[in-house]
């Protein structure tokens, strides 16, 4: 059970990035729950949640709910990547990238963390398989360190 057990609650940065891929977002959600529940906790949170299509995105009521409920702590940008060309999407499209990564976080320091929870080729791309304390890819690429980032 140790190896599951990534970072617990409070976590003690004042950013905290996520990176989920499907359903992946649960542990996030868990927590977010956490963060955007406690009453003393001012951490800022950003969320880059990939699926496939929109009707693919778990939780969406939640996250949207807690993104007008709490402006400026929680900010969530949703990447699909096999949403039909056609549709009326007009968000992000494709996989989560570098250039998204630059947008959407704040650069790597010593007060931010970063949770990675998806799919094994999200983890190759981002930061590594998620049994390898080890980091690598994009993130590694970016200046984070592995202490930075939490594989889930």
């Amino acid at each position: 059970i140790q190896f599951n057990v990534k970072t617990q609650y409070p976590f003690g940065r004042r950013r905290l990035g996520m990176l989920a891929g499907g359903t992946g977002i649960a542990p996030m959600i868990q927590a977010l729950h956490a963060v955007l529940g406690s009453a003393d906790d001012s951490t800022v949170v950003d969320l880059l949640y990939g699926s496939k299509t929109e009707p693919d995105i778990l939780a969406r009521d939640t996250l949207d709910a807690w993104s007008a409920a709490y402006p400026g702590r929680l900010n969530v940008t949703h990447v699909l990547s096999h949403e039909p060309a056609g549709s009326a999407w007009a968000g992000a499209r494709g996989f989560i990238s570098e250039p998204l990564l630059r947008q959407a976080l704040t650069p790597p320091d010593a007060d931010s963390a970063l949770f990675v929870c998806g799919p094994p080729p999200m983890y190759d791309l981002l930061c590594g398989p998620r049994g390898e304390e080890e980091l690598t890819g994009l993130l590694a690429d970016m200046g984070y360190t592995a202490g930075q980032v939490h594989k889930f």
